[in-house]
């Protein structure tokens, strides 16, 4: 077992620079986590890129767009495992609890996009598996239209 966290993260993609999104808070998520990355890969921590693989064709996280390609600033390194997923959580339909537990992994670091989405369902469900989960909230970053639906519907 190891007492290192694992840093997850997720959906750091070209595809969410696409207008198609709107405005967006936090325009220095990626640099903020790109240094946590730079601190775990200098511990040797462990680290899991997600990527979204989205089945909706005209989505730019659609798989073989270059809104799919994780961005350059936290790009993987060889050996570092990047895990699809066509839904909101890193842990559904992909092998993420499997590989942190054969690694003994108990706590979960989380950092990307889109926080009320994929960066908050992940956190839920790895505290729902009983994973330690903490959420870097300036290495997140979400879009105004999630706010305004998320009030017109209250």
């Amino acid at each position: 077992m190891t007492t290192k966290p694992a840093l997850l993260l997720v959906d750091i993609q070209e595809g969410f620079d696409a207008q198609k999104w709107g405005h967006r808070n936090n325009r220095q998520a990626e640099t903020v986590a790109a240094r946590l990355l730079f601190i775990w890969r200098e511990n040797k921590w462990p680290v899991f890129h997600v990527r979204h693989d989205s089945p909706e064709p005209d989505c730019p996280l659609h798989p073989g767009g270059a809104g799919n390609n994780i961005k350059q600033i936290v790009r993987p390194h060889p050996g570092e495992p990047v895990i699809g997923k066509t839904v909101n959580s890193a842990f559904i339909g992909t092998d993420l609890h499997e590989r942190l537990s054969a690694r003994g992994i108990k706590r979960v670091v989380i950092v990307g996009l889109i926080t009320p989405h994929c960066v908050s369902t992940t956190a839920r469900m790895a505290g729902n598996l009983g994973y330690e989960t903490y959420v870097v909230s300036d290495a997140t970053a979400a879009f105004g239209w999630i706010v305004t639906v998320a009030a017109a519907s209250s």
